[in-house]
């Protein structure tokens, strides 16, 4: 599979979104466990809100980047 400059940027634009979204996973799950492990209701409530919005925000981006790879990959081995 030869690869164009452009298509490496791709790839490299791909990596950088699935980094992205790790990154947001991992910091969504240690900023709001000390929310999650309050006994107040609204601690809680606040730490699943935050939880639950950063993991959407955090596959959106690693969904996001894997689709940019097989897109790219297969519009290589189609030249």
């Amino acid at each position: 599979m030869e690869v164009s400059p452009e298509e490496y940027g791709a790839y490299w634009q791909a990596a950088i979104r699935i980094a992205v979204g790790v990154i947001v996973l991992v910091f969504g799950y240690r900023f709001t466990a000390p929310f999650l492990e309050y006994t107040a209701l609204g601690a809680r409530a606040l730490g699943f809100v935050l939880f639950s919005g950063l993991m959407l925000v955090g596959s959106v981006a690693i969904t996001m980047g894997l689709a940019r790879v097989v897109r790219t990959a297969v519009r290589a081995e189609r030249r």
